[in-house]
């Protein structure tokens, strides 16, 4: 925000005088601070959390006559992954906040990069930073942000350089990193259910009883939802609950590569995530593969992840009684594009798939959106079921919501761009998606449905790029939506269509 507010000031500025009648200036720093504690906060524990800081001094100097200070502390020893209780479900959720601040320098071997930063990956289905108007359709929303250490390298330069070799700077990349997410949530995740009759109910899990309280006093629900209020002093430095996970890259990017009488750009690589939380058993697996390819007019890119693990995080009580919250996650989402390309037409073919689960109350979690700043089309992901899956999910489980993303479907969406002039671009683009897992809530079941379909969709759009920094955007999307979506039935006009006309000025620099 204020650096936006200066920017503004300094467009402002030649209307009042020449451009070198001003000199701007920035000081300030940011930094990061780590903590460990031994009998501080638990008697008999220890607490181990990082904080931010970051503090802005911005200045305008109007020749030496009249200047303008601000300081502001935006990060204000933030605590390393606070996402201020956005998701119930931490073990998902990987935006700590909006703001994104970092450090970056190089050493001898590579690049260390440290603070809470966007992260991208391929083309978005997983981690997607969400940060340009780079999309056909739609805005990002949802960018990705982790409070993370990485190191990137190259590997067989280092590897070179020990044995005395010359480097032939292969484009191959790898990186580490440690995320961490701190999390109290407001919803307690005992995983067994007490009553008030104790013991004498058969239904009581043994645990129920404590030997130090009245029972009384540990009368709950399988989860309970608490108010921010309820935490405890310290929760920020509890460990427990605090989610933390491993980061591995790796990934060779080649530009122009001899491919017999032609060069070609290949980008191939693999992302692994490790995902933990003591609190609620959680140790998920996350697998990531991309690849990308320009050869002459033919343009490839496909991405595929799967996520694979268990938890005991997720508020979908069912399954096993004696162990309600257990999930084993068995997650699948792809996507895949085929094109051909000039500088003055596209034509491209994509085609996507988000895995769903039919059944939500057994042990098996099998359904996840994709990354909601993918954006496929305006209207049926990005509003139908986003408010679809907002409705059927509880507030509860809000870290299952689709908020836009593709949802328990398959779908193609072929699409053509047109530029006929420099900087001009007509977009024309046709969605139709199906239903991968009816649950019979959020997508009718083939019994109860008379289509094949969730919906189709016709997006157009208008693009132009102007004065060096002016973007400009014209949309408008008709989408025909089936009985698959209660929701939507319940909800919209009599002939289950729609349509919508959007548009964005911006000013980009």
């Amino acid at each position: 925000m204020i650096l936006t507010t200066l920017a503004a000031l300094s467009l402002a500025g030649p209307a009042l005088a020449a451009d070198d009648d001003y000199e701007f200036g920035l000081d300030g720093h940011y930094r990061v601070r780590s903590y460990g504690h031994h009998g501080l906060f638990h008697p008999a524990g220890s607490s181990q959390y990082l904080t931010h800081q970051l503090r802005l001094q911005p200045s305008l100097d109007f020749q030496g006559r009249a200047k303008f200070f601000m300081m502001a502390d935006a990060m204000d020893n933030v605590v390393w992954g606070d996402n201020m209780s956005k998701s119930s479900t931490a073990l998902f959720a990987g935006d700590p906040s909006n703001t994104g601040v970092w450090t970056e320098f190089a050493l001898p071997g590579g690049l260390l990069r440290v603070g809470r930063q966007p992260s991208n990956w391929g083309m978005g289905l997983l981690a997607n930073e969400g940060t340009k108007l780079d999309d056909a359709f739609g805005e990002n929303a949802y960018g990705s942000t982790y409070d993370r250490i990485i190191f990137a390298t190259k590997p067989l330069s280092i590897a070179n350089a020990i044995l005395g070799r010359d480097d032939p700077g292969t484009p191959l990349f790898m990186a580490i990193g440690i995320d961490r997410l701190v999390e109290d949530p407001l919803i307690q995740y005992h995983g067994y259910e007490c009553t008030a009759d104790g013991l004498d109910d058969p239904g009581d899990d043994e645990r129920c009883v404590d030997s130090a309280a009245p029972f009384e006093d540990e009368s709950h629900d399988v989860t309970t939802d608490r108010d921010a209020a309820e935490r405890s002093e310290n929760w920020w430095a509890e460990n427990e609950d605090d989610v933390l996970e491993m980061v591995y890259v790796l990934i060779y990017k080649g530009k122009d590569l001899p491919w017999g009488e032609d060069l070609a750009d290949l980008t191939v690589g693999g992302y692994a995530v490790h995902r933990v939380q003591m609190e609620s058993d959680s140790d998920v697996w996350i697998y990531d593969g991309y690849l990308k390819l320009a050869l002459r007019k033919l343009r490839v890119e496909a991405e595929a992840l799967t996520i694979q693990g268990e938890t005991r995080n997720i508020v979908l009580a069912g399954g096993d009684p004696a162990d309600p919250l257990y999930k084993k996650a068995n997650i699948v989402g792809t996507v895949g594009r085929l094109g051909y390309e000039t500088p003055d037409f596209t034509a491209m073919m994509e085609a996507g798939y988000a895995s769903g689960d039919a059944d939500v109350a057994d042990d098996e979690l099998t359904s996840r959106p994709l990354h909601p700043d993918h954006n496929v089309g305006i209207l049926l992901y990005e509003e139908v079921m986003a408010r679809a899956t907002a409705a059927g999910w509880s507030q509860d489980a809000r870290g299952l919501w689709s908020k836009g993303g593709v949802y328990n479907s398959r779908y193609l969406y072929p699409s053509v761009r047109y530029r006929p002039l420099e900087n001009w671009e007509l977009i024309a683009a046709y969605l139709l998606a199906m239903p991968d897992a009816p649950d019979g809530s959020i997508i009718r079941t083939d019994e109860d449905s008379d289509s094949d379909l969730l919906g189709t969709e016709l997006d157009l759009g208008f693009k132009i790029f102007f004065a060096n920094h002016m973007d400009f955007s014209l949309e408008w999307a008709r989408a025909t939506v089936t009985d698959r979506v209660p929701y939507f039935v319940e909800q919209g006009a009599e002939d289950r269509s729609l349509w919508t006309l959007q548009s964005r000025i911006a000013y980009v620099f």
